[in-house]
């Protein structure tokens, strides 16, 4: 508990420093403080049949709320990294999932892998994948991002590929564990360059 409320206070003092504070800013990062503890602990989310959500949503919280501290406001390209970040953590913890489908089952975590046959796992997780492209792609089509966005984004695309033939083709399902947790970082290595090169070649975020 002394943690917790370690976090707590430290979340507090962030909005209290911010130099904006959006209702909707402040209410992501006081639902961070309280819920992003709860994996397995007091509400128990991961055994309750929201683990893959939460840790999407876990990633969506840690890039909005604390943009609009910083900044005041929200835009659509802001939003549309917060999804893909959150995304990163999804698509790694889906594969330990499906390693560790026994274990979860013997104590009651309903995750996606245990509820689903393993072809509904399977494409549950190539949807999950599509749905990334989607948002790297999609986004510069409908404006919300440079059009350069998906060729700098491409490699995450690929290796997003091949981590699911990795494992769901040739059953290396840990190999594609790593994979994704090296292509997480990949991932926010370039949405970091990607806004570097907006704030100084294109007239900021």
């Amino acid at each position: 508990m002394g943690g917790v409320a370690v976090c707590v206070l430290c979340w507090a003092a962030a909005v209290a420093a911010a130099p904006a504070r959006p209702w909707w800013a402040v209410a992501g990062t006081a639902a961070l403080a309280v819920f992003g503890f709860q994996y397995t602990w007091w509400l128990r989310i991961s055994y309750n049949g929201f683990q893959e959500f939460f840790l999407a949503a876990l990633g969506w919280f840690f890039v909005l709320p604390l943009y609009g501290l910083l900044t005041g406001r929200s835009d659509g390209f802001a939003v549309v990294q917060a999804l893909v970040f959150g995304l990163g953590p999804l698509l790694f913890g889906v594969y330990s999932n499906t390693n560790d489908i026994p274990g979860d089952r013997a104590v009651g975590r309903r995750t996606a892998a245990v509820l689903l046959p393993p072809r509904g796992n399977a494409a549950f997780v190539a949807g999950c994948s599509a749905l990334e492209a989607v948002l790297l792609v999609g986004s510069a089509v409908a404006g919300f991002a440079p059009w350069w966005f998906p060729l700098v984004m491409a490699p995450v695309i690929a290796l997003r590929a091949r981590q699911w033939v990795l494992g769901f083709v040739r059953g290396e399902i840990l190999l594609a564990r790593r994979l994704g947790i090296r292509l997480h970082r990949v991932c926010c290595a370039l949405l970091i360059g990607t806004d570097l090169a907006l704030v100084v070649f294109g007239g900021g975020l």
